[in-house]
């Protein structure tokens, strides 16, 4: 773990929107939530976080500013790979926390838990979920994923985040016991149905 650890307690926040919604049949960024996108909602998850620095991993869009794959159809590894590389520049970022744009549900509380900056942990997720997912930025961990991303002979399986989590020893936390349904993701019209419904009737945020 490089020094940049103890020194800069910052951390980037990014949105992974790059799938192609076919479930769905329409792009689930722009899924409307309580007045606003699902793509805006994710990133003032990450911003009350307190995240120094906010992206967006997918095609271009409208009013964002959006980092595009180095290597198409390479699922959340892709958008992980290109933000970490440009990253490892900033000198007052020394970690990496990612959110998928199809978990509405995540609560703050359960995104910060991931942030504990332990040196020796590269990475932090919930049991059975590796998104969310937070990662140090270190010479290290991009080094996997530049070989991840340099072999072309790789399966598809050696290059799942499940995959990724277990080769850099993630540290895996418990379920929170009281909101085990935030990690649900909104895959179908149906998955997105259930969800409103449930959200009016618990007027959960």
């Amino acid at each position: 773990m490089n020094d940049r650890a103890a020194s800069a307690p910052g951390f980037a926040g990014i949105v992974l929107a790059g799938g192609r919604s076919q479930r769905m049949g329409r792009d689930k960024a722009e899924l409307r939530y309580r007045g606003r996108t699902l793509l805006a909602h994710m990133l003032t998850r990450l911003q009350a976080c307190g995240a120094r620095r906010l992206l967006i991993s997918g095609p271009p869009r409208a009013g964002y500013a959006t980092i595009p794959d180095r290597q198409p159809d390479l699922g959340p590894l892709g958008g992980i790979h290109a933000a970490f590389s440009g990253l490892m520049e900033i000198p007052e970022i020394n970690r990496l926390l990612i959110v998928p744009v199809d978990m509405p549900a995540l609560r703050v509380p359960t995104l910060t838990a991931l942030l504990r900056d332990d040196r020796g942990v590269r990475a932090c997720h919930y049991v059975g979920h590796p998104l969310p997912l937070c990662l140090s930025l270190d010479s290290h961990v991009l080094s996997h994923l530049n070989r991840l991303m340099g072999d072309p002979g790789l399966a598809h399986s050696q290059r799942s985040l499940h995959t990724v989590c277990a080769d850099l020893n993630a540290r895996v936390l418990p379920l929170p016991r009281e909101s085990a349904d935030e990690f649900l993701a909104l895959n179908t019209p149906g998955d997105w149905a259930t969800f409103r419904a449930g959200r009016a009737r618990t007027h959960a945020p």
